[in-house]
């Protein structure tokens, strides 16, 4: 359905470049490579996707010039550090209006699906992500920059934790859409088998609790009528005589 995709690209984009310092730009631009095919499939099933798409995009391209100014700085003596700063700025903005449509469209699929969970968990999110972001304008300011270098390491080191924290959940958000959400029409296929053994009897076992429970739910609603339509028949001969 594509969050597949997305859940790859993310992790690479996000979650992995938390501690590649000057190469972020590596895991950025392999990353929007898979989401940019995850939520071109996304689109098919909630169009507001496609301003996630646009993020992506724009997030490609910022990359390939992060790229260009780590190689400008490595390989010639031009200084590039307003250049950088200016992009640091221009990516902080558009990571931000990426994971803000990313979440709305899956807010957005949820409800069309009817996962209000999943939606309200989207939207939460929606917080983590703003409350980050403003933190990371904050490190860039003259306040932190100017700090000595114990401050400014125990400031930035606050901040890749952070970072870990916050694409960790979205990412357990993505995951979970990839295990519930599927296509109309999908909803009772049988998965595919698996490679792996242990997977396949993994899923089996799920699936036989699954039908567990369901039977002891519908045992349980089954008694609790005939309870009810017991005490109420014997109500109705009490009322007779």
């Amino acid at each position: 359905m594509g969050f597949g995709l997305l859940l790859i690209g993310y992790m690479f984009a996000f979650l992995a470049t938390a501690g590649l310092g000057p190469y972020i730009f590596a895991g950025l631009l392999l990353g929007s490579v898979f989401m940019f095919f995850g939520l071109k499939e996304l689109r098919k099933y909630s169009p507001v996707f496609i301003y996630a798409l646009l993020g992506d995009v724009l997030l490609f391209v910022c990359a390939l010039f992060s790229a260009s100014a780590w190689a400008l700085e490595s390989f010639t003596s031009i200084n590039v550090g307003i250049y950088s700063t200016a992009i640091s700025f221009v990516k902080i903005a558009l990571c931000l209006f990426f994971e803000i449509s990313m979440l709305y469209g899956i807010a957005d699929l949820s409800k069309r699906v009817d996962y209000p969970d999943t939606r309200q968990k989207a939207i939460t999110n929606m917080i983590y992500v703003g409350v980050y972001n403003a933190f990371q304008i904050f490190t860039l300011t003259p306040i932190v920059t100017s700090l000595d270098g114990a401050n400014k390491s125990t400031t930035l080191t606050i901040l890749m934790i952070a970072q870990v924290i916050y694409t960790a959940i979205n990412s357990f958000l993505i995951f979970k859409c990839y295990a519930m959400i599927c296509p109309v029409g999908q909803e009772d296929m049988p998965y595919k088998k698996s490679k792996f053994a242990f997977i396949n009897k993994f899923r089996e076992i799920r699936d036989a609790q699954d039908e567990k429970a369901i039977d002891e739910m519908k045992n349980y609603y089954e008694n609790k009528l005939r309870n009810k339509n017991t005490k109420h028949n014997s109500k109705k001969k009490k009322k007779k005589r």
